[in-house]
């Protein structure tokens, strides 16, 4: 099939618009929940371009991820995003620094791969049900680069021009930006084809036949003579004007209820009696003492924290026997006392008997929420 077979034109443009603007709402959705933020995509700029004048330096830097569509559609779409974008998703979802971030290693790549695979997801399942059919996709792959030279060769595969939607992107405290979606163009022709289907719109149908003639209107009759005036006679005698009477209107009638149909069983009545409640003056019982024994009896965990420190998941995974690991707090400092994870009080450690203890030296009054 020639490239030209492919051209959308704006009706099909407007089409795939509306049809990507729903699939990529329900990929905010699964974002959103992933990076615990709200998360919107909205406002897709469509463009039917030659590949050679397709454009995306305005987002460079960009990392490209690559999906395709392997069930009920057959193409591929090509993701391109800032790395500075992609920088801070994965830092946030790994609790790290965005700018130690610079270069995605292999962990941070397997995080981008899995947004963008739940992302993708979901979108395929709003496609799918938007186009009343299954729609399946492969295993996100991001690109090694992401240069305009590979995406080129990419869709010159199959032809030479591409579709470019253009999105926005806004997630919470954390970016505003915009992202690039690069289609092919068969694949873009084969989703509205379907959309047209899936909306009562088939193309391949024959056309209605036409309506058929409309019957001719019978001649209006002639009208009837109009009767006769009445006689004249002498005048009618006077009559008494009629009394008035007091009119009530009928009674509303209610439609009767249709067959089949039962009224509702009447709940039944139950008797009720108000509750006295019992009187706690100084004369009744109180079993303070032995609520307290209760409550002195359950047991409570003591652990005691040396000290605190953070590292990267890529640190923890080298870490080996006779590495080191530096914590948070000097030789020497105190050590906090922990119930049940709260701090309750501040010691020094000491050897009791060949055991390790914490000699107790301020006590926190106020309980704080350990963190």
């Amino acid at each position: 099939m020639a490239n030209d077979d492919y051209r959308l034109n704006e009706m099909e443009l407007d089409a795939i618009g509306e049809v990507m603007n729903i699939s990529m709402g329900s990929a905010a959705t699964a974002m959103s929940t992933i990076l615990d933020k709200k998360v919107n995509i909205t406002t897709p700029h469509i463009e039917f371009v030659d590949v050679s004048a397709f454009n995306f330096s305005f987002l460079e830097p960009v990392i490209g991820v690559v999906i395709k569509y392997v069930e009920g559609i057959d193409g591929a779409n090509v993701l391109l995003l800032r790395q500075t974008d992609v920088a801070k998703i994965v830092a946030h979802l790994l609790s790290a620094d965005p700018d130690d971030m610079t270069e995605l290693d292999e962990i941070g790549e397997s995080a981008i791969c899995e947004i963008m695979n739940q992302m993708m997801g979901s979108s395929a399942s709003a496609l799918a049900t938007f186009l009343g059919r299954s729609v399946n996709i492969s295993p996100p792959e991001i690109l090694n680069t992401a240069q305009e030279e590979n995406i080129r060769e990419m869709f010159a595969i199959k032809g030479e021009s591409v579709v470019s939607i253009k999105f926005e992107l806004k997630i919470e405290g954390l970016i505003e930006s915009e992202f690039l979606s690069a289609m092919e163009p068969q694949l873009a022709k084969e989703i509205v084809s379907l959309s047209f289907g899936a909306n009562g719109v088939d193309e391949s149908a024959p056309a209605a036949a036409p309506p058929p003639p409309p019957m001719p209107t019978p001649a209006p009759m002639p009208a009837a003579a109009p009767p006769p005036p009445p006689a004249q006679g002498p005048p009618a005698p006077p009559y008494p004007a009629a009394p008035a009477y007091a009119y009530a209107p009928p009674a509303q009638a209610y439609p009767a209820p249709p067959p089949g149909y039962y009224p509702p069983p009447q709940a039944e009545r139950v008797a009720t009696t108000p509750y006295t409640f019992k009187s706690f003056d100084a004369g009744g019982t109180v079993y303070e003492q032995d609520n307290l024994d209760l409550v002195m009896a359950v047991p409570i965990q003591i652990s005691v924290e040396l000290g605190r420190t953070k590292r990267k998941i890529k640190d923890i995974a080298d870490l080996g026997v006779g590495n080191i690991v530096e914590l948070d707090r000097q030789a020497g400092d105190q050590v906090d006392v922990i119930a049940n994870g709260r701090l309750i009080a501040r010691g020094d450690v000491v050897v009791v008997d060949d055991n390790y203890s914490v000699r107790i030296t301020e006590i926190v009054r106020q309980p704080e929420e350990f963190a």
